[in-house]
């Protein structure tokens, strides 16, 4: 497979990598990825076609998905999900009036 990177979409990932107990409340911690860029598309290896530059096409494991990926120092990575809340907030059912 060959992921399509543009470098023109660099970002900085943010996500909550745990969460510490304060008293009774839980508050999360922030992990950070600097200067990621961006995998806009991925393509069965024969089916990558020229791109501009500065675009340009790597490889990457089969199960590389467009915008769940990012590409950093030469390789391709899954973008790490929010740790689960360990104290989840209820879900409100209905209507309520206030």
């Amino acid at each position: 497979m060959k992921a399509l990177i543009s470098p023109n979409e660099s970002f900085d990932y943010k996500w909550i990598s745990s969460w510490n107990e304060v008293g009774s409340t839980w508050n999360p911690v922030y992990s950070e990825i600097f200067g990621c860029q961006r995998v806009a598309q991925v393509e069965p290896d024969n089916q990558a076609f020229p791109v501009a530059e500065p675009l340009h096409w790597v490889d990457c494991p089969d199960d590389c998905q467009a915008d769940a990926w990012y590409f950093k120092d030469g390789q391709v990575f899954i973008k790490p999900q929010d740790a689960p809340n360990p104290n989840p907030q209820p879900v409100s059912q209905g209507t309520q009036t206030l």
